[in-house]
Parts: structure tokens; sequence; C-alpha cells
């Protein structure tokens, strides 16, 4: 029995090695991924290598990628990975992780060849955020291709040639270029960091295409419903990219950048999704919805990922340029390649106009509310460094803490030059001065950034607010552009109780599920937890109209008025609710309002002047 596995198992290595058989080279790998060939969910790739010399060889699939900053083990989703020789001898293989493979005479070693699972389909709980993912479906193609190709160690460098063979009618999109057919697309790409950082969708078409300062910029949809049409979504669009591009000067530091749209039917969606940066393009994983709220979705994403052609695309340390994907040493500054790119893509919209200030103050505001939520004792560079184990529970605050480090760092700037220089042009000179293909050494970014903007006082802000964790002196700071801001403000209004709600589906009623922190009128009304609200001061209330009642309820309701609640009550050990009214006079009770703004009303011509430079309004 064991003879014929083998027997067949070397019968389909060598079918595989007769699909594919280019000429060997030295230099380069020769890759076809075979996208009519899917089987069993698992989609083939043959890897002809560069020629080797020496006699081990490991074939390493990535561990972690650059951007999510977790553990993904992309090598589980390879199956039936055989090494051949030329003449179709199999070579002896010793699987030593998730993600490496030991190859014997390697100085023989011809083509990898393999099959691989997406992960959008998976059977398991993966863990990996979906714009990391792959799939491969009839009609559409996600190639992350971290997820589908690996190399050999030590020769990430070399060139990539691969050969994608696709559907009749499809187009891969992506920020890449190559020689495209009807069949088959060849990409000569010069490195593997490249190769993994240009995701391809491949579906039949629905793109839009705009001139950005310079660059060409590609919307793909993948609309499973037909809900989402990329004109659609570029139309969102346009207006921040124009704007971006003008805030960076008129013109880009690339030639052409993908957005990647994939969508999935709002009756298959959870609660993961967003969007993965690289540096020419990015993913989008979306709810299916014609709706504001996922253009409005949209727009914001993509502000953000497109300003990562600046950090980390032309700013970067030693740790991005030579990244380790199985074992990579993490660079302290995650705050400048994400707390940065949110805060300016925030930016750039109240620049423009398409944010008012009092949307654009609502947005500083969410960010500092979440940042409540997670450890001010830990600086900015430590959870950074040790975000894959140590400090992961804090990794989301660099899109709220660190971007309210770079609107601090901004700020500071424009006070010390009296508004003649912001964060901005101290990133286009850094990016200036090292670009797309060299780094900044990861310990000296601060004394660099003092450097380059020729203020020496910086690199002391830098290290207290940012390497350490000295609060952000942003009350001093707002208020030099005639804003106050408050942490805290006590006041008494009207409430309705202060307990949580929840829905419960069965009887289609909103339902209290929380009263560890209602307040004193709640506790004069008797709510319990379960209890089922019916009416409000006679006005039905439901989660469709829920924020209406509630909103009339605090407009027409004074201290001293009666309040009555109508609920429906389960006793314990019963199964039938019971209906009451809950009556008690409306009080004033006190209520903590968190990070609170107000613009000045008489404001000062230096106030003016510094806020003008900041958000031009």
């Amino acid at each position: 029995m064991k003879n014929s596995f083998l027997l067949g198992f070397t019968l389909s290595a060598l079918a595989l090695a007769a699909q594919f058989n280019p000429a060997q080279k030295a230099d380069r790998y020769q890759i076809l991924q075979n996208l009519t060939a899917v089987e069993d969910d698992r989609l083939p790739v043959e890897i002809v290598t560069p020629k080797l010399s020496d006699t081990v060889a490991e074939f390493h699939m990535p561990r972690i990628i650059p951007g999510t900053y977790d553990v993904h083990n992309y090598g589980r989703f390879v199956h039936n990975l055989v090494a051949l020789a030329a003449d179709g001898d199999t070579l002896e293989l010793e699987q030593l992780d998730l993600n490496r493979w030991r190859i014997s005479d390697a100085q023989d070693l011809y083509k990898l060849s393999y099959q691989v699972d997406d992960t959008y389909d998976h059977d398991e709980e993966l863990d990996i955020f979906e714009p990391a993912g792959t799939s491969q479906e009839d009609s559409v193609f996600l190639l992350n291709n971290f997820g589908y190709i690996g190399y050999l160690k030590g020769h990430k460098n070399n060139t990539f040639e691969l050969q994608v063979r696709k559907p009749q009618g499809f187009y891969g999109a992506t920020a890449l270029s190559g020689k495209l057919s009807d069949t088959l697309d060849i990409f000569e790409i010069p490195d593997y960091f490249t190769l993994h950082d240009n995701p391809i969708m491949y579906n039949v078409p629905d793109t839009a295409w705009h001139q950005v300062g310079g660059a060409e910029v590609l919307v793909s949809v993948y609309s499973p419903n037909g809900l989402v049409t990329a004109e659609q979504c570029m139309d969102e669009i346009i207006r921040v990219l124009d704007a971006t591009a003008d805030y960076l000067g008129g013109s880009l530091p690339v030639d052409k950048y993908a957005v990647l749209i994939y969508c999935i039917p709002l009756d298959q969606a959870g609660n993961s999704y967003g969007a993965l940066e690289h540096h020419t393009s990015t993913v989008l994983y979306m709810p299916e919805s014609d709706s504001p709220e996922f253009y409005s979705g949209v727009r914001d994403i993509t502000s953000h990922e497109f300003f990562h052609i600046i950090t980390p695309l032309r700013i970067h340390s030693q740790y991005v340029a030579d990244f380790n994907f199985i074992n990579p040493q993490m660079s302290e500054h995650i705050w400048l390649y994400e707390g940065v790119t949110e805060y300016n893509s925030h930016l750039v919209q109240v620049r423009d106009s398409i944010y008012s200030i009092a949307e654009f103050l609502e947005v500083l505001q969410n960010k500092l509310e979440r940042n409540d939520r997670y450890n001010q004792a830990v600086p900015l560079t430590m959870a950074s460094k040790y975000t894959l184990d140590i400090y992961k529970d804090q990794y989301l605050n660099f899109y709220q803490k660190g971007a309210l480090a770079a609107l601090s760092a901004d700020l500071k700037l424009i006070e010390l030059s009296e508004g003649r220089y912001r964060l901005v042009d101290l990133l286009q000179e850094l990016g200036n001065t090292y670009g797309t293909d060299t780094f900044f050494v990861d310990n000296q970014l601060f004394s660099i950034m003092a450097e380059t903007s020729g203020f020496p006082e910086l690199e002391e802000f830098l290290v207290r607010h940012i390497a350490s964790a000295e609060a952000l002196p942003l009350r001093q700071q707002f208020a030099q552009v005639g804003i106050d801001y408050r942490p805290s403000v006590l006041r008494s209004d009207i409430t309705i109780g202060g307990f949580s709600l929840s829905y419960n589906f069965d009887t289609e009623r909103l339902v209290v599920i929380n009263t560890a922190e209602m307040n004193e009128f709640g506790r004069k009304l008797e709510l319990k937890e379960g209890d089922e609200l019916i009416e409000v001061q006679g006005e039905e209330i439901t989660l469709d109209n829920m924020n209406e009642v509630i909103s009339n309820y605090y407009q027409n309701t004074e201290a001293g008025d009666k309040v009555k609640l109508k609920i429906a009550r389960k006793e314990e050990g019963e199964e039938e609710y019971d209906t009451e009214t809950l009556k008690a006079r409306a009080i004033l009770v006190p209520i903590e309002d968190t990070h609170v703004f107000e613009i000045y009303e008489d404001v000062t011509e230096e106030e003016l002047k510094l806020r003008k430079a900041w958000i031009n309004q």
C-alpha cells in the first residue's frame, strides 16, 4: 500500500512538472498561478526557482507581513508541496514548522509545486484580518500573494517573473505593470517584497481611473450583487485624492495606485472589515451596501491608505526596508506609519472643507475618548517595538493616540515656526532625503526629525511625549489656535436613567441589560435588568424609532415633570411577561462630558493665523 501511494505521488509530481517547464535561470523565480485549474478549492502554484549551488535550501512562506503586525502563518494553507529536479525526480523535503521546509540536494532543485487553500472559505477560525486574506471563487480571485507564493531563504531579492493564467473575460486589477492578454498575464517584479506588496484582484472588470498629482489611480470593485460600482466609489473619493495631492505639494511619488474593493454580501459579513495598506495600493474588504455610509467609509479608509505612499513608502526604518517575514524585528515607529497617516487622512479633509471645523473636532474627540481605553503608561515607541507580544493589546491605539501624537507634533511645529512650517513640510523633506530605496536608522528618528526641521526643541518634545509617556500638551496647544479644549466637564441635565440597552429579537423590544452605572433617576424609576421598553411618555418605542423617541424625551422634559415608562417585566421563575408603568419625576443628574471642544468667539489675530496654517479655516 505504501509503495502504491509513493508511485501515485511521483506520477502526480511528474504531471505537475509537465505543465510549466521554462528554462531555469540563475537570477529569477518563474511562477505560474493557474486560476483556471482550481480543484477542491485549492489553487495550484508552480515555482521554477533560481539555480542554486547550495546542497541544502529552505523554502519559506510568510509568518508575518508588514501592516498587520500579527502572526498569520500563511504556510498552513500550503498542501502537497513537492520539490522537483529537472528530470522530474522528487527531492527530499522536511517540514521544519508551519512556514518552513528544508530541501535536500538543493543544487538539483528545479521546481516547487503545491496547492493553496484560500482563507475566506476555510473551515477553521483563522483570525486573519480579511484584507490580508485570500479568495478563489468562480467569480473573483483576491491574490494577496504572500498567501500563495513563498521564497528561498537568502534569495528574497531575486527577480520574480509571475505568470497568471486567468479565466476568459477576467481582468487583474493591480498597481503592477505587465504584459496582459485574454488568458495570460505576465508581471516582472524586482524582489519578494514588491511581489508581496502588490495584490491583484481578478474578476469581470468594473473599474474607474483618475489622474491625481501625476499618478494614475485605479479603482476596481467586486460587488457580488452589483450594488456597488467603481464609478460611484471613484466619485466619492476623487475629491479627497485631489485634496491629498494638493496637500503634498501637487505631485505624488508614485506612477500608479490601485484601490481594490472586495464586497461581501451583508448577510455574510461579520464585524471585521476595513483595509490593508500597501506602498502603491490598498485592499478594502467591505459589507456590500448601496448606502451613504458605505461610500463615506470608502472615502475615509481610502484617504488613510493613500497617505501610506508617504509613510512608509518614502519614510521608513531598516526594519521595514528589509522586512523579515519569519521573525521580524519591529520598528519603534508604528506611530509614524499608522498614526501620522491616520491624522493626515482627516486633516486633509478639513483643510479642503470636506469636513467642517466642528466635524473635524468631532473626529478628534472620538480619538481622545478611544485613547482613554488604553494604558496611558505605555510609551508609543515601546508599544510599537513589542506590538507582537507584550503590548499586542495596545496596537489599535496607534490609530488613536498615534494620530493625536501626530496632531500634537504638527501644532508644535506650527508654534515654533509661527505658522510657516508644518508636519507635512517635515514629511516632504524626509521623503526627499530618504525615498523609497533608502531608510533611516530606527533609534535615530527623533534627532533626524529635529535636525531636518531646523527646530532642536522638537527632539525633546518627541522624546517626552512619544518615547516617554508624558501626556500630550493638547489644552495649551489648542488654545494657541483659538480653541478651548477641556478633558472633562461636569454639568447637570435630564437623563432617561443611565442604563444600557440591547434588543430581544424574540419579543422585538429593547431590553435593559446593564444597570451598574444607572443614575439616581433610573433608580427612582426602579428599573431592573431584563425590563423591556414598550413606551416612553406614552410614545411606543422600537428599534427603528428609538433615537427619535429618546430625542423627543430630552427636548420636551424638564426637571419636576412626570415621567412614565411602560415596560414588560418577567419575574424570576415566571414564563410570561407582566406589563407595568414605572413613574418618577424628572430630576437633574450630574453628567461628565469628556474631551469637550469650543471654538473661541473672540479670537486673536495670532490665534487665527496659526489656525489657518493648521486647518486652512
